[in-house]
């Protein structure tokens, strides 16, 4: 088992992150999500890991911390989750709002990713019930189902899933925030953007 792997980063492409380890160039899956925007070319990082084994190939995935690959291998142990649609998951929501999500019995949030439909959400909800408790994580200041109604409220004023999900993110780091409501969230999300539109 590889537990981790330390070195300097060659490339980064979605998620695909090329890491240099002396005379070897090891190719990783990593999520996409937020805090990975920041991993640059030539920065030393040291990434968690997991060697995925099947038949044909043998994948190394990466994570930025632990808590992430632990969610990851309970995520792959639901039935019609494998590795990819696991680390598609990582790449849209994030660990917070899936440990959340599993103990407040809410998969609207879990619905978001690309491809996971209703039947696969609730499945991982079930599956997963009282086996993240040992899972380290800062809990979210905004409520699950404000931020999932102001997701889909600005998203249908035209505005990108992917950019609102990066405020949101931003907006939930901030203490201040935790009370907001969802039109409230609504008017910040979209002063955020407009502000992002016009850099």
């Amino acid at each position: 088992m590889i537990e981790s792997l330390s070195g300097k980063i060659i490339s980064v492409n979605n998620n695909e992150l090329v890491l240099n380890i002396g005379p070897i160039n090891f190719s990783l899956l990593i999520p996409s999500s937020d805090k990975y925007l920041n991993l640059k070319e030539d920065f030393d990082i040291t990434l968690n890991t997991i060697l995925d084994v099947k038949a044909e190939s043998l994948t190394i995935i990466g994570f930025l911390d632990d808590s992430e690959r632990q969610l990851f291998k309970k995520l792959v142990t639901v039935k019609g989750v494998g590795s990819k649609v696991a680390i598609a998951i990582l790449s849209t929501i994030t660990t917070e709002e899936i440990i959340e999500s599993v103990a407040n019995d809410n998969h609207k949030i879990i619905k978001q990713v690309p491809g996971i439909g209703d039947k696969t959400a609730k499945l991982i909800l079930v599956q997963l019930q009282g086996q993240l408790d040992n899972i380290p994580y800062t809990s979210s200041n905004l409520d699950l189902e404000i931020q999932l109604e102001s997701s889909k409220a600005v998203e249908a004023l035209g505005y990108d899933s992917d950019h609102i999900r990066q405020v949101i993110n931003e907006i939930n780091k901030i203490e201040i925030n935790k009370n907001l409501d969802t039109e409230n969230l609504i008017r910040l999300i979209i002063e955020k953007l407009s502000t992002q539109n016009k850099s």
